[in-house]
């Protein structure tokens, strides 16, 4: 039985939140996030809710394997 692929696009969307002095801080904190200098997890009080998800698949690129 032949084998197939193809792509597919994931697209996870949340909104989150975390504590800071003001917002110099909170820019700096996401900077950190950003450049990997810190895990997202890391940022005070973090928390996060899951607002949506969405996948495409890319018919196009089916191919025998």
């Amino acid at each position: 039985m032949p084998t197939f692929e193809f792509w597919y696009d994931e697209t996870y969307t949340y909104k989150a939140w975390f504590d800071a002095e003001n917002r110099e801080e909170a820019e700096r904190l996401l900077e950190q996030v950003q450049k990997g200098e810190i895990d997202i997890s890391q940022l005070p009080e973090f928390g996060n809710k899951d607002k949506g998800y969405e996948v495409s698949f890319e018919h196009a690129t089916l191919e025998e394997n």
